[in-house]
């Protein structure tokens, strides 16, 4: 580590914090760990927490700012133990020519043939893939000080807790790193430190920081309780916000016209809540059958994507008259009676999507599959599948798996295109349009 002063060392905290809003703590933590010339570095580090909570930028940038020298690598990228071992040592030795190693005991060979005076850090970013590797792999990182005997930090970055790797070995623990979700103000901020961003795209109407915020704080109102990621919420806010000046571009309204701008961009609200994740126009019909068709997913996946959409967009009561062919008879009441006239405003598909367990999801899976098809592990694996491709979103916490809660997060437009494919008449069984 090359060396800085405590004052530039303090300059590079306070600018960090100002740059990552809601992560002091972090930043705090991970300064003590590498500021120093004196103390040794940890073994080995563990990062861990959800999506876009700031973990590869946040260590990246204070490995930077100290100038520690750092080899980062991504495990979805080395996806074998020679690529790895490979890709770590061209990056300590900034080599042009690949190094060759082809198992653990060589790459420890190496390391210990490096020149012991500076410290080093290894980051493995998207660790949880550690177990799908050898076995080994894990034990050999977490002890990689003592077996190189060489000044050298392992940083794990992840976005499971460390108990999930499931290691029978008695190893010592890394020091662990929580990212939590940032909260509501704390995505309010980060969203703001797009401004500058914001008034270089929609440059004629001179909007200042108390306008932007004031429309991030409508945003967050409508976009905080459905999704968490920042990455979809930034990307979400900036689309959004050039729809949201057009009136005041084209001098139909003012920046004070607070209550017209709102009345203008509800409507491009709701339907972006829909496809939220899938990134396309819900204007734009053939888009969507495109991203429609390009999804691949198993035949029984789209049953149970189709099942997701019943489950957050009927209510509970209906499912025995919709899904159960003797039901029984039942007389329409008054209020039934009014809900054939339902205006589209009010429309359950056009509100959003509601929770539902996994159990009454399986149970509308069941009744609307015409095959026989008994429970097994598979189905829980393309439910899991379905929220890694964020068409599903789990919305309770993941350690209680006997009350685990999603919502549907497809649109249905898209949901239409999926029913079509595989024969399925969605209508028929959403309460919007069937009052029978």
């Amino acid at each position: 580590m090359a060396s800085i002063s405590i004052n530039h060392i303090k300059q590079f905290n306070q600018h960090l914090m100002g740059r990552y809003p809601g992560r002091e703590t972090q930043i705090n933590q991970l300064f003590n760990f590498f500021d120093t010339k004196e103390d040794p570095f940890p073994a080995s580090l563990y990062l861990f927490g959800s999506p876009a909570t700031g973990k590869s930028t946040i260590i990246m940038s204070v490995l930077q700012s100290l100038r520690v020298k750092h080899a980062v690598v991504n495990l979805i990228e080395c996806y074998t133990s020679k690529l790895l071992f490979e890709t770590i040592l061209n990056q300590l030795n900034k080599l042009v020519d690949k190094m060759k190693c082809d198992n653990f005991m060589e790459f420890i060979g190496h390391i210990r043939e490096m020149p012991q005076q500076e410290r080093w850090v290894i980051v493995l970013d998207k660790a949880e893939e550690l177990r799908n590797m050898e076995y080994n792999l894990l034990t050999g990182f977490l002890m990689f000080q003592q077996l190189t005997e060489a000044p050298v930090c392992v940083i794990l970055v992840s976005e499971i807790a460390f108990e999930k790797f499931y290691c029978k070995l008695n190893v010592i623990e890394p020091i662990k790193v929580f990212f939590p979700q940032y909260t509501k103000q704390e995505l309010w901020e980060i969203l703001s430190l797009d401004y500058k961003h914001m008034c270089d795209l929609v440059d004629k109407i001179g909007f200042d920081m108390e306008f932007f915020k004031n429309y991030l704080s409508i945003f967050l109102s409508v976009f905080y309780g459905v999704c968490r990621d920042l990455r979809e919420l930034q990307h979400m806010s900036r689309k959004i916000f050039l729809t949201y000046c057009e009136p005041i571009e084209k001098n139909e309204l003012k920046l004070s016209d607070s209550m017209a701008l709102w009345r203008h961009i509800s409507p491009i609200f709701s339907s972006s809540l829909e496809c939220l994740y899938l990134r396309v126009s819900t204007n734009n019909q053939t888009t969507l059958q495109k991203v429609t068709h390009s999804f691949e997913l198993p035949f029984y996946a789209k049953f149970l994507l189709i099942a997701a959409f019943l489950a957050s967009y009927n209510s509970p009561k209906d499912d025995k008259r919709l899904f159960m062919k003797f039901h029984g008879k039942k007389r329409k009441t008054l209020k039934q009676v009014k809900n054939k006239s339902k205006v589209s405003e009010e429309l359950n598909v056009q509100i959003g999507p509601k929770p539902f367990t996994l159990d009454r999801l399986l149970a509308i899976f069941y009744s609307i599959l015409e095959d026989k098809v008994g429970f097994n592990n598979h189905l829980l694996v393309q439910v899991s599948s379905l929220v890694e491709l964020q068409l599903l979103a789990l919305v309770s916490d993941e350690s209680n798996l006997e009350l685990r809660k999603y919502k549907c997060v497809v649109n249905f437009q898209v949901i239409q295109e999926i029913s079509r494919m595989v024969g399925f008449n969605i209508r028929k069984y959403l309460s919007d349009f069937s009052h029978n």
